[in-house]
């Protein structure tokens, strides 16, 4: 989806960076690729390089990250907090090496990008069996989904015929919607938020997966529809190789598991349609993205 901020930038103080750094740093860095917070990375004067993050959208992001990491730590790779503050809120975690999923798509021969397949699978069955905290509902879901493709922002964005179009295939495939035992989603799994690293050659490896802030209780098919958003960036032999990984770990599939999941991120995509404010580039994606959708249902 077209990258634009959705709060601006906060404007921090070396000071505060060193504070919450634990001590006199050397090197400071805005890191850039962030939509929604503000992120430095910086070296301590004892060779430590750290992340410091600032959330822009409040405390409920930070306490949801924070929540998330701590349950998480040891168990997959996730970011190491090193130390938390509630008060701005920021959290600060150890810098993790390598370049993003999107970036090794763009940048890196498609052997490389093959051989994330299997990983990538593996990583979201592992994520999958994580023990839920509160019930998973979809009909509120789809509920605000129907509501939007009637009337309002969406509605008008999409127009009548993708509108209709988009509720048909959603209300078919109810059923399968709600397929899944509940689980701990990610919420914005996606290759900007995949740091990997070189192994040998062409092969690569997960060092991390960040951005937990939009953490939440729902079906594994969330996760499972955000990463194959783009699906037409996936060719027959990624998905066989994603599948493989993610039965080998033990993660259960359904019967067309993928058109399934990709339907049930579609509602996140109509509630991004229905924003109150104007954000053109967004918007067009969110349309070509469903409009293909809708085009492989007929």
């Amino acid at each position: 989806m077209t990258d634009a901020r959705v709060f601006p930038l906060i404007e921090v103080a070396p000071e505060q960076l060193a504070k919450l750094a634990g001590g006199p740093l050397t090197k400071i860095e805005r890191v850039e690729g962030g939509l929604t917070n503000t992120i430095h990375k910086v070296i301590r004067d004892n060779g430590d390089i750290l992340t410091v993050k600032h959330y822009a959208g409040g405390k409920d992001a930070f306490e949801a990250e924070l929540a998330t990491l701590t349950l998480l730590h040891g168990t997959l790779p996730v970011p190491d907090v090193v130390h938390a503050d509630e008060a701005l809120p920021a959290i600060v975690y150890r810098w993790i090496d390598g370049t993003t999923f999107n970036d090794l798509r763009r940048k890196e021969p498609p052997a490389a990008f093959l051989s994330l397949a299997e990983p990538i699978g593996r990583l979201l069955a592992w994520l999958a069996r994580t023990d839920a905290t509160e019930p998973f509902e979809l009909a509120p879901v789809l509920e605000r989904a129907y509501a939007q493709l009637t009337s309002g922002r969406a509605f008008e964005r999409l127009g009548a015929p993708l509108s209709e179009a988009l509720r048909r295939g959603l209300e078919a495939a109810e059923p399968r919607l709600a397929w899944g035992n509940v689980c701990l989603v990610h919420g914005d799994f996606s290759g900007r938020n995949l740091i990997v690293q070189r192994a040998e050659k062409d092969r690569w490896r997960i060092n991390g997966l960040i951005d937990w802030e939009a953490t939440t209780t729902f079906s594994p098919l969330l996760d499972l529809g955000s990463m194959f958003r783009y699906a037409d960036r996936y060719d027959a032999d990624f998905r066989a190789l994603f599948e493989r990984g993610y039965r080998e770990a033990d993660g259960q599939l359904p019967e067309d598991w993928m058109r399934t999941a990709r339907l049930l991120d579609a509602t996140l995509l109509i509630d991004t349609l229905d924003d109150v404010n104007e954000s053109p580039g967004v918007y067009a994606d969110c349309r070509l993205l469903l409009a293909k959708l809708v085009a492989e249902l007929q």
